[in-house]
This record gives structure tokens, C-alpha cells and sequence, in this order.
């Protein structure tokens, strides 16, 4: 029976050492997923230093709340922090950013993909696939949407509709080529997606309300080929909404064009940029207040 017992504590602590083992492994890779595709792990001095201010943020939150004479401490820690309310209230004017933030931008891979986001005028060729297009598409749905009226629409344009695009621009600017050349633009990507804003009437969704939604859409598309590997730049202009490149995009009345997606691979060059950029967010408090 003895010789059992130490058999079976023999497994179990070997299983446990697995399961840690294959924990730490799974932890590994999870870490390793967060991670951008071309930061590869390195996300800058930036990102240091709000680590770094963070932990300080921390250390410097540690609040005096020792009991009065006399005073149950529970009490003490109650008036403690009614002294400082009724001390603060009157002046404080803004957000009260002394609670440290349990907020890791660097670790989350969503935070992390949204904070690291870079616009890529010059892509490499290769795209991705119209499937991807539709799982990519299928991930953005979700945008804030009143009463999900889906108001937004997407275009694929590649190979020579890109010539089309060239000419209807040409047609709205009055400009007519010699022949053989063509307008250069819209070749800058292979691939192009035009984003269109389609409202519908509503008693309870404005117009305005519709429109952000689709722009909502078109940045959510950014981040989501971002986060897959993919450069993508946002372009529109004076042109975009003239009568040859709207009916072009076959747009109804009541349509907006909100101008073009063009798509393609990071370039090597970017890519190295990217892993040694020290350009930091813009600071948050401009973006932030109270009424």
C-alpha cells in the first residue's frame, strides 16, 4: 500500500509540474501573439516610459489613513477619506487622475494594435485575398451602430478598374492626358477599397449619426488589417465626391463616398522604421475633461 501511495504522489507531481510547465508554455505564446507582427516584441522607448510612469504613479498612490486618537480605524479611515473629499471637491477642476491605471497598453493586444497603428502611403504589392477581405469585413461588424442599421458598404477595386477610377478623377478635374498616360494615383496599391456611407431614413437615427457609423467602419477596418499584417492608408480629397467618380461607384442620392482604402504589404523599409520609431501618442489630457 505504501509503495501505491508514493507511486500515485510520484504522478501527481509529476502532472503538476507538466500542467506548470505547459502553462508557462501557453503563457509564452500568448505573450508572443500580442505582439504586432513587425515590432516583433520591441515597442520602444516610448512604451518604456510609460511603464515607467506608471510604476511611479503606483508607489505615489499610497494614501495615510493611521487611526485618529480615540478613533476605531475603520472610522478613521472613513473620515480620513471624507476630509480629502470635502478638501478636493471645492477646487478640483477636471478629471481626477490620482488612482493609478490598471491599464497596460503594451500587453493587450488590442490596446497594443490600437497604439501602434501607423498610416503606410507606399505599400508592397502583394494583398490580401477577397476571403480575407470577408473575414476581415465579418470582424468589423461590430461597430457602435444606432438600432444596427448597417449604413456602410465596401467596394473592391484591383487591376483595371484602378484605370477607371484614374479617369473618372480625370473627368472631375478637367484634365485631359496625352495618349498612353494615365492617371498614377489609384495605382499607388493593387488593391483599393472605396468605403461608402448608404443612410437609410429613420425617425430616431439622424443622418450625421449614420455617417459616423460608417466612419467608424473605416477605421475599425484600419486596425483590423493592422492587427493582420497589413500597411493601409485612408485617402480621399476635393475629387472624391464629384459627379464622374460617383457614378463610377454607382452611389444613390442620398450616398457618401468617403474615399479609399488602399491596401497592400508592409514594406521591409517601413518595417525597420517601425521596430526603432520613438514617436509617442499624442498626451491624452488634451482629449479629456469634465463638465
Amino acid at each position: 500500500m505504501g509503495s501505491h501511495k508514493k507511486d500515485r504522489c510520484k504522478k501527481s507531481k509529476h502532472k503538476d509540474r507538466k500542467r506548470s510547465k505547459d502553462s508557462g508554455k501557453a503563457c509564452d505564446v500568448t505573450k508572443d501573439r500580442v505582439r504586432a507582427h513587425f515590432l516583433d516584441g520591441n515597442t520602444g522607448p516610448w512604451a518604456k516610459s510609460l511603464a515607467a510612469q506608471k510604476a511611479q504613479n503606483i508607489q505615489g498612490a499610497q494614501f495615510d489613513v493611521s487611526p485618529r486618537d480615540g478613533a476605531h480605524p475603520t472610522e478613521a479611515a472613513a473620515a480620513s477619506a471624507s476630509d480629502r473629499t470635502s478638501a478636493v471637491t471645492p477646487t478640483r477642476r477636471g478629471p481626477d487622475y490620482s488612482a493609478p491605471s490598471s491599464i497596460d497598453i503594451v500587453a493587450d493586444p488590442v490596446l497594443h494594435a490600437l497604439s501602434t497603428r501607423r498610416s503606410i502611403s507606399k505599400v508592397d504589392p502583394v494583398t490580401p485575398n477577397d476571403s480575407d477581405l470577408l473575414e476581415i469585413i465579418r470582424s468589423i461588424s461590430s461597430v457602435a451602430d444606432h438600432k444596427s442599421l448597417r449604413p456602410w458598404r465596401f467596394l473592391i477595386i484591383r487591376g483595371d478598374d484602378r484605370h477607371r477610377l484614374g479617369d473618372a478623377l480625370d473627368e472631375a478635374a478637367g484634365v485631359v492626358r496625352k495618349p498612353g498616360e494615365t492617371n498614377t494615383k489609384p495605382l499607388r496599391a493593387e488593391l483599393l477599397l472605396a468605403l461608402v456611407s448608404s443612410p437609410v431614413e429613420h425617425d430616431k437615427v439622424p443622418e450625421w449619426e449614420q455617417h459616423a457609423t460608417a466612419a467608424g467602419a473605416g477605421h475599425l477596418l484600419e486596425l483590423a488589417l493592422w492587427q493582420a499584417g497589413w500597411g493601409v492608408m485612408w485617402r480621399s480629397g476635393t475629387l472624391t465626391n464629384t459627379e464622374p467618380v460617383r457614378r463610377l461607384h454607382r452611389l444613390n442620392d442620398h450616398e457618401l463616398l468617403m474615399g479609399w482604402f488602399y491596401i497592400g504589404a508592409v514594406p521591409e523599409r517601413y518595417r525597420q522604421r517601425l521596430t526603432t520609431s520613438t514617436r509617442p501618442l499624442p498626451k491624452p489630457e488634451q482629449f479629456l475633461d469634465t463638465l
